[in-house]
């Protein structure tokens, strides 16, 4: 072998192995434990848990008001409930999983805020909810950064106007 090929040999295997420790194999469509897409589903599934736990304590409360302990419809209220409560409290596991520290306590504050009285704290449960909003749009990198003035304009822009209000024919 003439050495000039030889070297090229060479400077192609290690640019083969360099390539491959650099870019890692990231399979495609599979979500890795703290990928944004991970973390994206787990604030997903803590809100929607958040929403049904919330729903289904106001409707055990007005059934609780309304009608016995022993009514059947009261009965499948609680079990709703329980189950609305089981499915937040995995939720909140999913969350801890894969996001960062202040997101899990802004998570925290949402549910907590959820569990609670549904006359005293309709508002606070609102604001937790948006303070876990911003904090999973903070993470995910959903806001303009400092430099992308052209996405700041346009985002101030559009929370600025007035809905646009269509009549559908």
């Amino acid at each position: 072998m003439e050495p000039s090929t030889l070297g090229l040999a060479a400077a192609r295997s290690i640019g083969k192995i360099g390539s491959a420790v650099i870019s890692r194999y990231k399979p495609v469509g599979v979500a890795r434990v703290g990928s944004p897409e991970d973390r994206a589903q787990a604030y997903k599934r803590l809100l929607d848990a958040t929403v049904h736990h919330r729903l289904n304590r106001s409707y055990a409360d007005v059934m609780a008001e309304t009608t016995d302990p022993q009514h059947p419809l009261f009965i499948e209220a609680v079990r709703n409930l329980m189950a609305s409560g089981a499915e937040m409290s995995c939720a909140m596991a999913g969350v801890q999983l894969c996001a960062p520290a202040y997101v899990i306590a802004a998570a925290q504050a949402a549910i907590e805020t959820a569990q609670s009285d549904t006359q005293k704290g309709a508002k606070g449960y609102k604001d937790a909810q948006v303070a876990f909003l911003n904090a999973a749009r903070h993470d995910l990198d959903y806001n303009p950064k400092r430099w992308q003035v052209w996405k700041k304009r346009k985002a101030r822009k559009f929370s600025a106007a007035p809905p646009v209000l269509t009549r559908a024919s």
